[in-house]
């Protein structure tokens, strides 16, 4: 009882590629600042994989005496998926973040799926496109609207000005994505902005605006 039809090699052979696979996935999310990052998809691509071996491993044992789906158990794990899905992403004054890592993470739940079922040309030829999403078409929107981003860094002396900067950069058609204020010493605070622009906006004629702002000592982008 308990032992299993697939050889010890073969199911190490599964689990290191869930671990590849999820690892890599994860590693991308996590260098973009997202909260499902290495381990997570780590342990979803695991987790995927396991269901599937057990599931096939169940199916082999007993559908000779039973009408058992071997899809069952794997099909309740993309339905728990949901949830930690749910938990990436996050509404907030700028709009909604994180729909891209709950994307992810469900195309990993499906890939150890499909790991496990030893369906590997399908879940390695997945993962590829998946990565490709996630590195080369990371930017593809940017490039096709002809907009790119930057991050505008504002020293000031009072914060009651922040709401003048924000007035004058939106009133230059340009789009705050997010926005971080820092105490740097007292009386001193750094305000850094994530902006979206058109590629033919001249920041140095906005920086020179917002420069001439009063309580605003320094103003520059990153270029």
């Amino acid at each position: 009882m308990g032992e299993m039809l697939l050889s010890n090699k073969e199911v190490i052979l599964k689990l290191l590629l869930a671990v590849i696979v999820g690892g890599f996935t994860g590693y991308e999310r996590e260098k973009s600042n997202q909260f499902a990052g290495f381990r997570t998809h780590i342990l979803v691509s695991i987790g995927a994989c396991i269901t599937s071996i057990i599931a096939l491993e169940l199916f082999n044992k007993y559908s000779s005496i039973s009408t058992m789906d071997p899809a069952r158990l794997p099909a309740q794990v993309l339905s728990g998926i949901g949830f930690l899905g749910s938990g990436a992403i996050l509404k907030n004054s700028n709009g909604i973040r994180g729909l891209t890592t709950a994307a992810g993470i469900w195309a990993t739940a499906c890939i150890g799926i499909a790991i496990g079922y030893g369906q590997y040309v399908l879940g390695i030829a997945a993962w590829l496109l998946v990565m490709v999403t996630l590195y080369i078409f990371k930017n593809f929107d940017k490039v096709i609207s002809k907009r790119r981003q930057t991050v505008l860094k504002a020293t000031i002396t009072s914060l009651d000005v922040t709401s003048t900067i924000f007035n004058t950069i939106k009133s230059s058609e340009i789009a705050i994505k997010t926005f971080q204020i820092i105490a740097k010493s007292e009386g001193i605070w750094e305000i850094d902005f994530l902006i979206e622009y058109d590629k033919k906006l001249l920041l140095d004629e906005l920086i020179a605006q917002l420069k001439s702002i009063n309580h605003v000592v320094n103003m520059e982008y990153i270029k």
